[in-house]
């Protein structure tokens, strides 16, 4: 009876030690993973204020490709190596224009852009009405999606882009893009939406689906018309769209009348691959830019 009064003791002794130790290890880690994330942020810091004096420094006037922000830019510290790439959000469509500032009603304005793209790229334009439904701000359907099984339809604008992927229709494959089945690849809502953006399409960095959805005369060789000429030639207004092979006068008038296009640039993603200790990480962090005025909105690290 002692013998098993004794074997309980030392049984229970070492799972008290052995708990403990693994206690520690993960209080270890825990402390070790902050400290990292606080040595993350003070270099994220330097590589913001970085980018945010380029984006000073740049002719803020228009804004393309050819800019040195448009670049993959490397810095390399004592502590680590961080490499820099900036992606202007105004050359993206943002989802929240479907919808006029009323938030009750279509923009019918802007909607056959969308509607022209999504045909392009051989997606359900349904999927566009219950973006719609998704931010309007009643539960009267315009269209589209507003009951959901697990959650109801937000009623407001989108705020992220993986917030995409709660609207009915949205799969995979229409989120990320795919490969068809000649190969190529057909770009996905992440590489033609934007919540982060003004509004305004940046005709000098804007990729080629969302330039041949402007207009139903703009096709995909006027749209690579476009993109040759900016590449050698910014635009540093939308009259100077005339100079371009295919472009006519009622085109430009059409475009100016949408009161959505501009010459540059007013937010910018910025995503941060910092290689520190072994490690890679990303900070994504969002820059406004007005003038020579920079500020930061958010970062997060991933």
């Amino acid at each position: 009876m002692i013998i098993i009064f004794v074997i309980a003791i030392i049984s229970s002794l070492t799972f008290l030690l052995t708990s403990t130790a693994y206690d520690v290890e993960i209080y270890q880690k825990y402390v070790q993973d902050y400290k990292n994330k606080e040595q993350l942020y003070l270099i994220s810091d330097t590589a913001i204020k970085a980018v945010e004096q380029f984006l000073k420094k740049d002719d803020s006037s228009y804004d393309s490709l050819n800019d040195f922000w448009a670049k993959e830019i490397p810095i390399i510290t004592q502590d680590a190596q961080i490499t820099l790439t900036v992606i202007d959000q105004e050359r993206y469509l943002n989802p929240n224009i479907l919808i006029k500032n009323d938030r009750k009603t279509i923009n019918e304005k802007v909607f056959p852009i969308f509607e022209r793209i999504f045909d392009n790229l051989g997606y359900d334009t349904s999927i566009l009405y219950n973006i719609i439904d998704w931010i309007d701000k009643d539960d009267i359907s315009q269209g589209g999606k507003e009951n959901y099984t697990d959650y109801k339809a937000k009623n407001d604008y989108i705020e992220s882009l993986n917030e995409l992927r709660l609207i009915d229709g949205v799969d995979d494959n229409i989120f990320n893009g795919k490969v068809n089945e000649i190969g190529e690849y057909v770009p996905g809502l992440k590489d033609i939406f934007s919540p982060y953006l003004n509004g305004k399409i940046n005709i000098n960095t804007a990729p080629i689906y969302i330039l041949q959805a402007l207009d139903p005369a703009i096709d995909k060789q006027i749209a690579l018309n476009i993109i040759t000429y900016r590449k050698t030639k910014p635009f540093k207004k939308i009259d100077d769209l005339a100079l371009v092979d295919g472009i006519n006068s009622d085109i430009i008038y059409r475009l100016k009348k949408l009161n959505i296009l501009d010459i540059k640039s007013e937010n910018f993603l910025v995503d941060i691959k910092i290689e520190f200790r072994d490690n890679t990480y990303h900070i994504i962090a969002l820059i406004n830019r007005k003038e020579k005025n920079t500020k930061l909105i958010w970062r997060k690290i991933y």
